[in-house]
């Protein structure tokens, strides 16, 4: 069963648009968007609505007070709900009042590092990034949001700038629906059906990507990104602890597909590195676009055996050769994976075997000569 966690403000939260300062009423249940999309997922999905009023993303609000800082509140509330599957996180709007003082840039960096707060709390397998739809300074709310029009001019790309470097899923708001023009911030019922649709389709997409099939003698692309600034080490280029990085992300992506998700870690199966060896072979910029393909040596016994390499276009930059174990979280200890990923891992070695063996594979450390 997927869980998805609608992490929001006001407008995840399904307050109607307000005429008068104070007015808190609320859209009825089944009309919110998350309602709108847990009702158009699989009957298995729980979708959890998360939605506060006044959220900001990384601010406390010294006017409204009341646990209104997203970051803060974050670990109790993911951990509340562990294992999520998916946690969707549209936030930014509050972050526009001129109490705060900032602009589209940072309110994406502090979008950015709320995702990699959830990330490091190591129960969310999945991001989905939500760019907010922009609001127009009118009626009740105009004096609290005065400048902000000014100040959101360019926040869409700055959040899809933030999904592409940290691997998350994107979608903008602004592009389906619009505030209402009753006090230019919160949705109308009829664009809370419409976005409820639209991040229905978005989320099932993102819950269920596309699985390579397994008998195609074919290593999958596992990882598709950007290569984000905080990568880089003091030569200017990727950190070579980042190439291991992005090789543990792939194979997390190809485990996943042979059905790792977070009910299978929570049911106590999981896998842990035994050996890396990677070989760097080019170097990779910043702002590169990395991409890894993975090839299955070894897989449907308590052993697992992959090999990654990274391109940046059609170039080679680096392999990685790993080693892995699945355990049984509760002994630590080796164990067969479930019946049904011993199959899927098995069909891709098999298929996989076909291939010529990768140059490189099983080399000892040193230099060609």
């Amino acid at each position: 069963m997927p869980v998805v966690l609608c992490y929001g403000d006001s407008n995840t939260h399904g307050t109607t648009p307000i005429s008068r300062i104070g007015q808190l009423d609320r859209h009825p249940p089944g009309t919110r968007w998350p309602d709108v999309m847990a009702a158009a997922l699989d009957p298995e999905a729980q979708v959890i609505a998360e939605g506060l009023p006044g959220r900001t993303t990384v601010h406390d609000d010294p006017v409204e007070g009341g646990c209104r800082n997203g970051i803060a509140v974050l670990p109790a509330v993911l951990h509340s709900h562990r294992p999520i599957d998916l946690m969707i996180v549209m936030l930014g709007t509050n972050d526009l009042k001129p109490r705060f003082s900032v602009g589209a840039f940072d309110i994406a960096r502090s979008v950015e590092r709320l995702c990699l707060a959830a990330r490091a709390e190591g129960v969310v397998t999945d991001l989905l990034i939500v760019a907010p739809v922009p609001v127009v300074e009118t009626g009740a709310l105009a004096e609290a949001f005065a400048g902000a029009e000014a100040r959101q001019a360019g926040l869409a790309a700055h959040l899809a700038a933030v999904a592409d470097r940290i691997g998350a899923g994107f979608v903008e708001a602004g592009a389906h629906v619009a505030v209402s023009p009753v006090d230019g911030i919160h949705w109308d019922a009829a664009s809370h059906q419409a976005f409820g649709a639209v991040m229905a389709e978005a989320v099932a997409a993102r819950l269920s990507p596309p699985v390579p099939d397994p008998a195609t003698p074919l290593a999958p692309v596992t990882l598709d990104r950007a290569v984000p600034a905080a990568w880089a080490d003091y030569n200017g280029h990727m950190n070579e602890a980042h190439f291991v990085s992005a090789f543990s992300a792939a194979a997390d992506r190809l485990l996943l597909w042979a059905g790792m998700d977070a009910a299978a870690i929570a049911a106590g199966h999981s896998v842990f590195t035994v050996e890396t060896h990677v070989r760097y072979l080019a170097e990779v910029q910043i702002g590169d676009r990395i991409r890894v393909t993975t090839r299955v040596l070894q897989g449907g016994t308590r052993k697992f055996h992959i090999w990654h390499e990274l391109f940046v276009g059609e170039t080679l930059c680096a392999t990685g050769e790993q080693l892995l174990l699945h355990v049984d979280l509760a002994t630590r200890r080796p164990a067969n994976p479930p019946q049904a990923m011993a199959a899927w891992l098995t069909r891709i070695a098999r298929a996989h075997a076909a291939l010529p063996l990768p140059e490189g594979l099983g080399r000892h450390v040193g230099q060609p000569r």
